[in-house]
């Protein structure tokens, strides 16, 4: 885990939450794992004052859970939470992409159809790899469709749930089948904005929810 350099608009603490939910999507911090103050202060190189405003960032965010004298601890991936978290993502997003519509330059689908160009021209050495690379891409034409909605409290609601979203996100990219089938959603999306067709943009918006669910379930149903 390592900090990215220092930018004025976030805080050191927020750095070390980043660095440390990057290591829980990517896998190198399992669930269940203890985050101890100490040896975390000295690999990031800092107090321990940072570390705990850095958890409980990421409790707040729902990845992390404090418990007094217990410490903190990565959450384990739960169906149910999964499920509630689709459900309010499937609304909200698909209010983000139509009101996105009617504010999408052409600019913006460039942008759009050049990120989902390397989603398709992926090349990863494993499908580990290859869907944290898909669902990284993917999450960032979402963030940027949120955050130019014209709604900054909705973007803001999809925003915090954005780090217990990814864990599953990944789980549910995790064949080759359904990062076609996420692709194939994305064209969708491109296509109803380009025509400024607002009802389909949000249909497909929910679709590309409920089908990542759809996926994940069968995943942790299964026991992996």
């Amino acid at each position: 885990m390592q900090l990215g350099p220092l930018s004025q608009f976030v805080t050191l603490p927020e750095q070390i939450a980043k660095a440390i939910a990057d290591g829980i999507i990517k896998g190198e911090i399992q669930p269940g794992a203890s985050l101890r103050e100490i040896p975390l202060a000295e690999l990031f190189g800092v107090g321990r004052s940072s570390i705990r405003e850095a958890l409980r960032i990421l409790e707040r965010d729902g990845v992390v859970s404090i418990r007094p004298r217990h410490g903190a601890s990565v959450t384990q991936l739960s169906a149910e939470e999964m499920l509630e978290i689709y459900q309010i993502r499937a609304a909200l997003l698909g209010v983000a992409f139509e009101l996105f519509t009617a504010r999408a330059t052409d600019k913006d689908l460039q942008f759009l159809g050049e990120t989902l160009a390397r989603v398709q021209a992926i090349a990863a050495p494993d499908e580990q790899a290859t869907a944290l690379i898909h669902a990284e891409l993917s999450a960032n034409m979402a963030t940027y469709i949120c955050t130019r909605c014209g709604n900054r409290k909705l973007a803001a609601l999809l925003s915090q749930m954005s780090l217990q979203v990814a864990r599953y996100t990944k789980l549910g990219l995790s064949s080759t089948q359904r990062r076609a089938q996420s692709v194939r959603n994305w064209q969708k999306v491109l296509d109803a904005l380009g025509r400024r067709d607002a009802a389909t943009a949000n249909q497909a918006g929910k679709q590309m929810v409920t089908d990542n669910l759809t996926y994940a379930q069968s995943i942790l149903s299964a026991g992996h």
